[in-house]
């Protein structure tokens, strides 16, 4: 408690002055009427363009978008809320707890950031979040005059373009990066659906930036792929054993094949050596040990319809869009037996880390951030601001319990949920895979206990809002793989909402049927006996509802979608959604008071029981499960049961741990001691240290890179607004021949060879052209003047050309040279990719000759970067004195 005093008075030190001066502000602007609202909110807009300073105006537009959230939602933001509202206008990360309403305090700097008609993304971990997020914040936006977009999956160019043009545009980080690297494949500016960035607000900030940042995101073609050698090799793996063919390492997961092995598998496939340039296996058989050792079923990819989806192991998500690249992907398609895709090569990549890098103006938001605060720091200039608390957090973390193995451990959680069951306290179990939730569950099983299980199987995923919204709900037991960025709120006592909509949709259903076929008023159907409670009001709408030809056309599936987008019929767009918007109010009414009398009661209980299955290699996945209680001031506890063999004390925990944990464990009972905590926390530590240095690594490469990328980007971008190319092309020409010209010269080449040569760029016959060209080749015409007659017949062939592309029409040639000179661009880029892999590969190995891998890898990246402008221009040329339009 006073810690969290000493919190407040600090941070409010920090901003009282303008806190201060937006609860002036506020109180000035409560007699206005919401048309003089929104005409401050232009003022500020004008100001702005005015001044083109947003500093004079955080007071101002604070205190607008928090009457307008009142007037729109009900919610008045809490001063510590106007705090992280001003920690995100400064570019950094504010901490705040679950529960503490960050979807509703990033409206504040995205209010005032949207002033300056430049945009702003909010980009949130995964689409339900977006449009949730965009559905509830818009009102208040559309209350002040913004616009606001939302970019989903399945939406077209056209429709992103339009929704990134808004004022404040919601977005998933993988949405957001596939765009940016789309729009840096167009042929087209049409094509082009991001406009250029401005500021950025990234929910669940650490689950983006560092979780997610040691993979690159991809955009590949499919290349022809030797299935064959996947099923081989899934084949070969039968015939080796552990420790004695090859070596696993599970730290770094990897596997190292011995020399035994080696020779076993060469004579199995008859071959003299694995490592043949010509024919290699070396990839294909350590892709498949790999797929048998290091990847399991239902903990690192779940089978659906014939193909491998990744689990995402920080959020337990699957991904099905994502793949593993460098064959291992076929390799555990191979290894359960499933249809082999093929694989793919790199047309444009980047990394979070890189891409959040562009935006000017950049901060996030998370309940968990001080763990990562250094590397938040290091990488991406951000620094971690923890917000207070509006109530004192009542949460009680208890001591971990350790058991000698796994079967003691689960039987204790399995007996502790079977304990607290009975007194009807709510518990939420984090489990770590989806094969382990599943085994829990079947425990539970045997105790008889009813539960609710939330892993990536798609049969849970859809019912994933339902599940957590009523995890709080008394006697109810959740069992989950990961909490990260699930988005829905536990209430302690259940959420009313989803018994709402289950409770009207019945009533909607079964009413509309029983009109349709018997014809008959409502009140004499089979649902007469639910409405002993509702009033005269209530059953007066109904009875019109199922009376409206309209409504009476609508599938069930339609009344679903209906409720379930409550918030998007807040302003009625036909005959029946008043209506039904009526109902839903009229059952809030009814079941809040029994919501509170539920809330109540299990808040008497203890609230929420957090029960961690394992501690992850993250301290920051654990607190984000202990933080899934104890929201808002609600009690709450959270404790998590270890054993000895768990993978973080097996293989970071050091030989000590081992030492001491058998010599103290005698038999079935826990331990719980404060050194064990301690080396659990320091093993962690070097866990997230070895990440940390990972992606740090990962970084550093991508680094150069990504410099490479800005230039070809630019490049390309200038390239595409152009309207005109011709003095690029001319460029591009008188360049080849100076170049080329210049080391034939120093070569002593003949100047017949010379001709012959620019014979074969220009696609003509250079010894028809004029008598001139005999007087070229004799020995008193200069090489001066030799090559001023190349770069005429240059000139000459390309305006020759330009000629016969004129007579098809206006225009034809200027986007014929455009497209020549990007397809050439991404064909040298997508060559350059590869060539930039293959090159980081070799250069590691280069470390054990005592040189300096990342300086090797720098030298010979400027090499081939400045290659590809030569090539470039031989290409563009060669292309376009060749072209024609049939």
């Amino acid at each position: 408690m006073r810690k969290n005093l000493f919190q407040i008075n600090s941070f409010r030190n920090k901003y009282q002055t303008l806190v201060n001066e937006i609860n002036l502000i506020e109180d000035s602007l409560k007699a206005l009427t919401d048309s003089e609202l929104r005409a401050k909110n232009f003022q500020l807009k004008q100001q702005y363009k005015d001044t083109q300073d947003l500093s004079p105006l955080i007071a101002e537009s604070f205190a607008l978008t928090r009457e307008a959230s009142l007037r729109t939602l009900g919610l008045r933001h809490f001063d510590v809320q106007l705090i992280g509202g001003l920690v995100l206008n400064n570019q950094k990360i504010a901490e705040m707890k679950t529960g503490e309403g960050k979807t509703l305090v990033a409206t504040l700097p995205a209010c005032l950031n949207a002033l300056t008609n430049n945009g702003v993304h909010i980009v949130t971990v995964n689409d339900y979040l977006a449009s949730r997020d965009q559905v509830s914040m818009s009102q208040i936006y559309k209350f002040l005059g913004f616009d606001t977009g939302l970019i989903q999956n399945d939406m077209t160019s056209l429709e992103r373009k339009k929704n990134y043009n808004a004022d404040i545009t919601y977005v998933t980080n993988y949405e957001l990066t596939f765009d940016f690297l789309r729009d840096n494949m167009a042929l087209n500016l049409t094509d082009v659906v991001l406009r250029p960035f401005n500021y950025c607000i990234i929910d669940e900030v650490d689950s983006i930036l560092i979780d997610e940042a040691q993979t690159p995101l991809i955009i590949s073609n499919n290349i022809e792929t030797p299935v064959d050698k996947y099923i081989i090799a899934a084949e070969i793996t039968n015939y080796l054993t552990l420790n004695i063919h090859y070596k696993v390492d599970e730290k770094n997961k990897n596997v190292i094949l011995t020399d035994q092995g080696s020779k076993q598998i060469e004579q199995i496939l008859r071959i003299q050596d694995l490592y043949d340039v010509r024919d290699p296996w070396i990839p294909y058989v350590i892709n498949a040990i790999k797929a048998n050792a290091l990847f399991f079923n239902n903990v690192h990819y779940i089978v659906q319809n014939d193909r491998i989806v990744i689990v995402d192991e920080f959020t337990g998500r699957i991904m099905p869009d994502r793949r593993w690249g460098d064959g291992l992907h076929q390799a555990i398609e191979a290894k359960e037996k499933l249809p082999i895709r093929q694989k793919t090569e790199t047309v444009a990549a980047i990394t979070y880390q890189n891409f959040f890098l562009l935006y000017p103006k950049l901060s996030g938001m998370t309940g968990t951030g001080k763990t990562a605060e250094i590397e938040f720091e290091k990488i991406y200039n951000l620094s971690v601001e923890e917000i207070p608390t509006a109530r004192p957090t009542l949460r009680k973390d208890l001591p971990d319990l350790i058991y000698k193995d796994q079967f003691s451990k689960w039987s204790a959680i399995a007996q502790t949920c079977n304990q607290i069951s009975l007194t009807g306290q709510p518990i939420l179990i984090g489990t770590t895979t989806v094969e382990k939730s599943e085994m829990l569950a079947q425990l539970l099983n045997e105790y008889r206990l009813s539960y609710q299980i939330l892993n990536a199987k798609p049969e849970n995923v859809r019912r994933e809002s339902e599940i957590v919204a009523q995890a709080g709900k008394k006697g109810a037991i959740t069992i989950a793989t990961n909490m990260a960025g699930r988005g829905t709120d536990i209430i302690l006592g259940g959420n009313i909402n989803f018994k709402i909509q289950k409770e009207l949709y019945d009533i909607l259903t079964v009413a509309r049927n029983y009109v349709l076929s018997k014809n008959m008023n409502i009140l004499q159907s089979p649902l007469k006996t639910k409405f002993d409670w509702s009033s005269q009001k209530f059953l007066s709408v109904l009875t019109s509802l199922v009376a409206d030809s309209n409504f009476l056309k609508l599938s069930d599936i339609d009344i679903l979608r209906i409720l379930r987008e409550n918030d998007k019929i807040s302003i009625p767009n036909n005959s029946y959604t008043c209506s039904i918007k009526f109902l839903i109010d009229e059952l809030v009414l009814y079941y809040r008071k029994s919501q509170e009398q539920e809330n109540r009661i299990v808040k008497n209980l203890g609230g929420l029981y957090i029960i961690g299955t394992e501690r992850n290699d993250s301290r920051r996945v654990d607190n984000q499960l202990r933080g899934r209680c104890g929201r808002q001031g609600d009690p709450g506890t959270s404790r998590f049961f270890l054993s000895l063999d768990d993978n973080l004390l097996r293989l970071f925990g050091g030989p000590k741990i081992q030492e001491f944990m058998q010599t103290q464990m005698m038999d079935d009972s826990p331990l719980e001691s404060n050194f064990l905590t301690r080396s659990l926390d320091s093993a962690q530590e070097r866990v997230e240290e070895r990440a940390y240095q990972q992606r740090k690594n990962l970084f550093d490469y991508d680094d150069i890179l990504n410099k490479q990328r800005n230039i070809i980007y630019f490049e390309r971008r200038q390239i595409l607004n152009s309207a005109s190319n011709q003095k690029n092309i001319l460029a591009y020409g008188e360049q080849i021949i100076t170049d080329i010209f210049l080391e034939l010269k120093k070569e002593r080449a003949s100047k017949k060879d010379i001709l012959l040569l620019f014979e074969n760029l220009f696609g003509k016959d250079l010894s028809l052209l004029s008598s001139k060209n005999a007087k070229a080749l004799t020995d008193d015409f200069s090489w001066t003047e030799l090559k001023l007659y190349l770069f005429n017949e240059f000139w000459l062939t390309y305006q020759s050309k330009i000629n016969e592309l004129a007579v098809y029409g206006d225009g034809i040639c200027e986007n014929l040279e455009r497209s020549i000179i990007l397809i050439n661009i991404d064909r040298i880029w997508r060559e350059h990719l590869q060539k930039m892999t293959l090159l980081r590969e070799a250069v590691g190995w280069r470390g054990y000759g005592q040189r300096n891998p990342l300086y090797e890898y720098k030298q010979e990246a400027f090499y081939l970067f400045e290659n590809r402008k030569k090539i470039l221009r031989h290409l563009v040329i060669y292309d376009l004195l060749r072209s024609s339009i049939l």
